[in-house]
């Protein structure tokens, strides 16, 4: 709870993989059909709670990589002002464009959990809001 309430980045995260409903009966295995025979043929085949958790594991992995990642990159942002004394064409900033560009990885990992259909239901909620707000 203290995290999230000094991090609006992880409490949105947070809130949307909360809300994520799994079906606890089935996923759907992305593998090829070599992969899945020889899963089931070896029993190593994961069951849907297993799947659930890895999701929900690698959602926070990625979280904690962009909220690590921000947080780098405002200190040195900080640091490169402070250092410059306000004069930006004395900055080197490779090492905060490096941490952003992490970010920005980690951050594409996480929305990559998100199924296309669901990306294109919200963007239409927020366009239709968006008309009503005009």
């Amino acid at each position: 709870m203290k995290r999230e309430a000094a991090s609006e980045v992880r409490r949105a995260l947070n809130t949307y993989t909360t809300n994520v409903n799994f079906n606890r009966n089935k996923y759907e295995f992305k593998g090829s059909k070599e992969e899945k025979s020889s899963m089931i043929r070896s029993d190593r085949l994961p069951t849907a709670n297993d799947v659930i958790r890895s999701d929900l594991d690698s959602r926070d992995l990625f979280r904690n990589q962009v909220q690590t990642s921000l947080e780098d990159a405002k200190a040195e942002f900080l640091y490169i002002k402070k250092e410059s004394g306000g004069d930006a064409s004395k900055a080197d900033v490779s090492e905060l464009i490096g941490l952003l560009t992490d970010a920005k990885g980690a951050i594409d990992k996480w929305f990559g959990f998100i199924a296309t259909e669901d990306v294109k239901l919200a963007l239409d909620a927020v366009q239709k809001e968006s008309k009503v707000v005009e």
